[in-house]
């Protein structure tokens, strides 16, 4: 039994990093599109979580398929990036993830 625990600990430890990592790559792919920081952050902690890494690199796919900064990108061009790299359930996730960040900002503002 006490074998098991180092094991447990480590399994542990390294599913806090690969989370970690993945609100980074969530964070990193959002910002690009052109979230707020604030939004990014809240959205980010929320979809570590819950979206698998092949639709974390469509996230990122889309965000590098932007080829200017977002201020600059047309609304059409930020759309065809989305729409050509992230698939519609990941795109839901986020839409639901951003909806329950605007509601909490909301709630904590006193609306």
């Amino acid at each position: 039994m006490r074998a098991a625990i180092p094991l447990l600990m480590s399994s542990l430890l390294l599913t806090g990093c690969i989370t970690a990592a993945k609100q980074q790559e969530v964070y990193s792919a959002i910002r690009d599109v052109g979230f707020l920081e604030a939004d990014a952050r809240c959205i980010s902690s929320r979809a570590g979580r819950q979206l698998s890494i092949r639709e974390l690199r469509s996230l990122q796919r889309a965000a590098n398929a932007v080829e200017r900064p977002v201020r600059d990108a047309t609304v059409g061009q930020v759309i065809d990036a989305i729409s050509q790299n992230v698939e519609p359930e990941t795109l839901g996730t986020l839409v639901r993830l951003a909806s329950e960040c605007l509601q909490a900002r909301t709630q904590a503002i006193g609306g």
